[in-house]
């Protein structure tokens, strides 16, 4: 829950900062500020997708299904859930997957 919280701040700034003061640039300001919007996009893209989990997290939680496998129903082990705080799957699971 705090980093949830922590993560909604960051993001309500990343997206009231402003790189710009609207004046007229040169090329060197120009460049700079283009590169400090794709930094911001891809933090706030990071932070996005960091910040969904974790409401995905709790959303299973808040349904009683966090930490039980979604194909066997099996509970996942707490040493993978550590790891893959969002793992839905048991390893067994998982692999079978993948395989």
């Amino acid at each position: 829950m705090e980093r949830k919280q922590q993560l909604e701040q960051e993001l309500v700034e990343l997206y009231s900062e402003k790189f710009s003061d609207d004046q007229v640039q040169d090329i060197g300001d120009q460049a700079l500020s283009s590169t400090m919007e794709a930094l911001r996009s891809s933090l706030q893209d990071k932070e996005i997708e960091e910040y969904n989990m974790i409401r995905q997290v709790i959303d299973r939680i808040d349904s009683g299904e966090y930490g039980i496998c979604v194909d066997c129903g099996q509970p996942i082990s707490e040493k993978r859930l550590s790891v893959y705080l969002n793992a839905t799957r048991c390893l067994a699971c998982q692999e079978a997957l993948e395989g």
